[in-house]
This record gives C-alpha cells, sequence and structure tokens, in this order.
C-alpha cells in the first residue's frame, strides 16, 4: 500500500494512508473484484526539534512544548511593572524548561551561555516527569533563598548551591564555572548590585570565597557549612 508524506513546518508529518472501496462487476462470469483509492487517511506525527541558540538569545514560547537542555545554562525571568528583574531559575544540562511549567507573566527565558536544545511535545512529557519535579523543586528552593531576610545568609546559600550544581574540582576548593554578573545574582536574591558586590568583598575577606580570573572559588575549608542539593 501508497503512502503519501505530507511536511508541515509548524505540526511536523502528516501520513496519507490510503483507504479503498470495493466493487464487483461481471464479466464472462468471472466475479473480478476492484479496489481503487478514494482518498488518505491523514495521520499526525510529532517531531522532535533541535535547536542551538546564542548567548543572551531570548528562547521562544510555544504552546504544548518544553525545552530540555542538552548542553549550556538558560535563566528563566519576569519583571515587575516599575521595570525590576525577577530571576526566577537557573537551568542547565538534564534540566527540562517552558512556559508551559510557569504561570508567570511575563515570562522569558534568556541564555546565559551558548545553549543546545531540544523540544518536546506535549504527548512525550509522561518520559520527563523527574526532570519536571526538579524543576519545581528547584523553583522553590530558589524562592527560599529570595525571601531570606539576611541577604548576606541569601548570597552564601546561592553560592553554596551554584558551587554544588555547577562547581569545578580545583586543588583549594570547587570553582563556579557559571559566571554570573553581581546585577544577575541580585536578581536571583531579591536585592541590589551594590549589597551583592558589598558582600561578596566580605565573604573573601574572611576566607569563604576567593576569585581566580573572573569566577568564584568556594573554599573548600567552608564548603561543607553550605552544603545545599536539589
Amino acid at each position: 500500500m501508497c503512502q503519501k508524506y505530507f511536511t508541515n513546518k509548524k505540526y511536523g508529518i502528516l501520513v496519507g494512508i490510503p483507504y479503498l472501496v470495493r466493487y464487483n462487476t461481471f464479466l464472462c462470469n468471472t466475479n473480478k473484484i476492484y479496489c481503487s483509492p478514494i482518498g488518505y487517511l491523514m495521520i499526525y506525527l510529532e517531531t522532535v526539534t533541535s535547536r542551538l541558540c546564542k548567548r543572551r538569545d531570548m528562547l521562544p514560547r510555544r504552546a504544548n512544548y518544553i525545552w530540555k537542555i542538552e548542553s549550556g545554562v538558560v535563566r528563566s525571568l519576569t519583571w515587575t511593572e516599575d521595570g525590576q528583574i525577577i530571576c526566577s531559575g537557573l537551568w542547565a544540562e538534564g534540566d527540562v524548561i517552558g512556559g508551559e511549567l510557569s504561570n508567570l507573566h511575563p515570562y522569558e527565558m534568556e541564555c546565559l551561555t551558548d545553549v543546545q536544545l531540544t523540544e518536546i511535545p506535549r504527548s512525550n512529557w509522561g518520559d520527563y516527569i523527574n526532570e519536571i519535579i526538579r524543576h519545581n523543586q528547584t523553583n522553590e528552593f530558589l524562592l527560599k533563598i529570595a525571601h531570606c531576610r539576611s541577604k548576606d545568609d541569601a548570597v552564601r546559600q546561592l553560592l553554596a548551591w551554584l558551587t554544588n550544581r555547577f562547581g569545578e574540582d580545583d586543588r583549594n576548593g570547587k570553582l563556579i564555572g557559571l559566571q554570573l554578573t553581581h546585577q544577575e545574582i541580585a536578581e536571583l536574591i531579591g536585592s541590589t548590585r551594590v549589597t551583592v558586590t558589598r558582600i561578596i568583598n566580605d565573604l573573601e575577606k574572611i576566607g569563604f570565597v576567593s576569585r581566580k580570573g573572573r569566577k568564584l572559588l568556594f573554599l573548600s575549608d567552608l564548603s561543607e557549612q553550605w552544603h545545599y542539593e536539589i
């Protein structure tokens, strides 16, 4: 049976399977059966799409789809009526993100590095239950940090979480591989850039962190006191 394929850039691939009509005719006392296609039954096959994005690109929102991050880091964010940016999460390899996982409006997803993603249709979300649960847990954890009354504690907890999530082994401790500006850290904890700069300088003075180039080094002798895992 011959099939026809129709490509649709928006929805994927439509497969046309012919359905037949049977009719009989009699010729010289011989019963012959003829079948003729009268149409095609259209079946929709969802396709999985990969995408490469550059640093500072904004990911598009699509109804009934989420993104799985294969490599790179993305932050999700919203903002208040007066324009204050609020970062609701940092997402990396293995995480899933998307407007369908949030009720925030506005809601944007910004690439902090070059990012490779796979688009997951709603029909396949059942295969990513663990990732969706982890997404919710990360949101709750970062929300808790943002509501710390002491912004000194908020910065320490966030740095510990960043070390656990993005840390690279170093002979003196853990190097936070992800480079965040003080402004981006402030947007994660609900503070200001000036406050974050002051706190990080104070943490350097007491030996909690040190600098290695443009990255922060979380010192090993204090790392166990501020270990957070999701």
